[in-house]
Formats: C-alpha cells, structure tokens, sequence
C-alpha cells in the first residue's frame, strides 16, 4: 500500500524523534556527545565487615554533601558491591537536589577481589565516561604489598562472596591490579581509603598507571576519607594532591576524635602523596645504599624504629617508616643527604597527627621528626620472617632497590 506524502513525512518525522528520545533515556552518556575534564571512580569493595558498620553508605552521604564542589564538567562514579547486587551510581546534583543515581545494575553478583571484575568496571567508565583525565579511589580493606592468596593474605579489596560482613574472601594482588590498569589510561592519581597502602612497594608496581598515589603506611580511621572535604581537590585542574592530603588530615587533627566517643584511644591520621614519575630515581639512589650499607651477617637495629604494624607475626611485617629506616642505616651524612633529596621528589607531600589507632595495638605514637609517610619492608634473619622475606622477592622493588644484590 502505497501512503500519502504528508503521512510519510510525518511518520519519518516520529521515528527520528523517537530515536532521539530513545538514545538520550538509554545512552545519556554517549562519547560523542559528553566528555568529561575529570571521571572519578570510586572502586568501593564492600561485602565484607565494612557494611556492618554501613561504612560505605556514610561515605557516599558525606559525598552528597559535597555534590556542589564537583565541577560541572567532570564525574563522581560510584562501584559499589555491599550485600546487594553491585551497581554503578553517579553521584551528582538534579533538579536542584544531591541524588545518586544507578547508571548500571548488574544482573548478578560481583566479585569485586577479582581483577577481571576491575577490568569490568573501568571497561564501562571508559566506554560511558570519557575523560580527559581519570582518579581511581580503592575503598576497602588493604594490607600493602602482601600476596593476596594463601598462606600470607592480603593486599587490596576484600569479596566474601556470601553477601554477608565476613572478612574471609578474594582479594587482588598488587601487581594484578597494575596489569589491569596499564589497558587504560594512565590515572592522575589513585587514592586508598584503605589500611597500610602506602608502601614504595605497592606504589613502585603502580607507577606506570598513575601519576600520583595517595595513602596512609598505616591503619586509617574507621570512619574513613572525609569525602565531604575532599571534592574540591580531588577535581582540581591541575590535580592538587597536597591540598587532598591535607583536607583529609585536617579533620583528624583538628577533631582530636576519640574511637569510643570517649577515654584515652583517638583516631589520628598518617598521610602521604607519591609523585610516581619519580620513583624510579628513588629506587636507583636506595639501591646504592642497600648495596653499600646493608650487611647479611650484620644487620641493622631496628629497635625503636615506626613500625606501621605493631605486632610481629609470621603473616605481617612490621611496615618500618622508610626515612625513619634510611636514616638509621646510612651512617654517612652524604650520603644520606643524598637517598634523601631522592625521597622527597618522590614524596612531596607528607603529614601525619602525633598518634594514629591501631585495632591491634591501641594509640600508637608517630616520630614526626623522621616521619616520612611511606613505609618499607625490611628483611630479617629471624624464623618467622622466612615466608615474608620470599615473598618480598616477588615485588618489583626488591630487585630495583637493591636487595637482590645482597644476599637476600
């Protein structure tokens, strides 16, 4: 049947109408209509003991709060994986109004200790999201550099996969997790709203992915990033990651907040950004004085050193400061000098409160004197380090650092 011209026209002109409405309900972000200065993902892993204490939903409340200071040209994403099917929010503002608003449910469960459901998700952003420039934050809970599998665990991001608050799943290895992220591009900055994160080893295996890490060597805070502060500076053009570091710490420090709302035991903070570019600069001059300075048959003391985990045991090392170890073990005031100007290009920005909480230890001390922000494994003789010192050969840092070369 053959139709009129003036039906033709307009059946076309509905059908082109729409598939407009239909692409901007189920394609709001199509690359070739929306680009972003600025995606920030933050990677929240969790279905473990954090969303007993509905950790994950306070933050992403103080984010709403802050919904205002994220320019409107760039993006706060949300993967959240609690007890209920993971998700993709977008947290932004609506009508006036701070909402988050799921852009994706996934069908199933996640599980998001594993590195192929990172790969999965930054897929998405990338595909949904394109940026000029992209932050990571990982949310959950961390252990450094320790082998994510069995018998020592574990390093970032804990999955039950049983929808409850056990801590006992998968968790992603480091150098993993820098695999992943080599297929994207490189971040502006990753950030650990997780515990003990900041070590040289974990940032040396990261450095090619991003240009900044930001994190504590020790435990932080239960309650976590004050994602309420941070917004502004987490978006600044040029990224700013003094200003990240010191919102986050300002609110410990000025809060003086006690863990149980009351008695002697505080939380406090210990913070620090690594400029990745140079890293391996620090890695060369640390390997000259390994070779020089370290001795098998005679080893170090390490009495009264920061340690970041107070408790000796064969699945945790101690976490020494690593300016506070340098110092001790390089006697030459030249030579010192020198590891030191290396340390502090590669870590520009680093403050701490005089005390940080530890759930194993209580209130610990920090030597602000020696405080360098960046923690380091240190090999010992002694039987319970046996597996750790194997371990340890595993990480890109043991051979750039030296250590290889000296018996250990």
């Amino acid at each position: 049947m053959t139709l009129p011209p003036s039906i033709k026209k307009f059946m076309c002109t509905m059908f082109i109408l729409l598939s407009m409405t239909s692409c901007r309900w189920f394609c709001p972000d199509d690359p070739e209509e929306v680009h972003y200065d600025r995606t920030v993902l933050v990677y929240m892993a969790a279905e473990n003991s954090l969303s007993y204490g509905y950790f994950h939903q306070q933050d992403i409340d103080e984010m709403l709060l802050a919904v205002g200071d994220i320019p409107k040209n760039s993006r706060l994403l949300v993967y959240l994986d609690d007890t209920d099917y993971p998700r993709i929010l977008s947290v932004e503002q609506r009508d006036g109004k701070a909402v988050s608003t799921v852009l994706h449910q996934y069908p199933a469960e996640h599980n998001s200790g594993d590195t192929e459901t990172l790969r999965l998700v930054m897929e998405w952003v990338s595909e949904h999201s394109p940026s000029s420039s992209y932050g990571l934050i990982f949310w959950s809970h961390g252990d450094a550099w320790l082998p994510a599998k069995a018998p020592i665990q574990r390093s970032i991001c804990i999955d039950n996969e049983r929808n409850s608050y056990s801590n006992s799943g998968t968790k992603m290895d480091i150098d993993e997790v820098a695999e992943v992220l080599s297929t994207f591009p490189r971040f502006e900055f990753i950030m650990f709203d997780a515990c003990f994160m900041q070590a040289v080893e974990v940032a040396y295996e990261l450095r090619h992915v991003a240009r900044y890490v930001i994190a504590s060597p020790a435990e932080i805070p239960n309650p976590g990033a004050p994602y309420d502060r941070m917004m502004k500076p987490i978006f600044s053009l040029p990224f700013d990651a003094e200003a990240v570091i010191m919102e986050y710490y300002r609110v410990y420090n000025d809060s003086v907040m006690s863990v149980f709302g009351y008695g002697s035991d505080r939380y406090g903070v210990s913070l620090s950004a690594i400029s990745c570019d140079h890293l391996e600069a620090l890695a060369s001059v640390t390997a000259d004085m390994v070779v020089k300075y370290v001795s098998k048959a005679s080893p170090t003391d390490l009495s009264g050193l920061q340690r970041y985990y107070p408790i000796s045991s064969k699945s945790r090392p101690e976490y020494y400061d690593m300016n506070g170890y340098m110092h001790r073990l390089i006697t030459n005031e030249a030579d010192y000098a020198r590891w030191k100007s290396a340390f502090d290009r590669a870590v520009p920005n680093a403050v701490s409160t005089a005390w940080w909480f530890s759930n194993d230890a209580r209130t610990q001390t920090v030597n602000l004197e020696l405080y360098g922000g960046v923690s380091c494994y240190v090999p010992q003789q002694s039987s319970i380090y046996t597996t750790l010192n194997t371990k340890f050969q595993s990480t890109s840092w043991y051979t750039a650092a030296g250590w290889s070369q000296v018996g250990w």
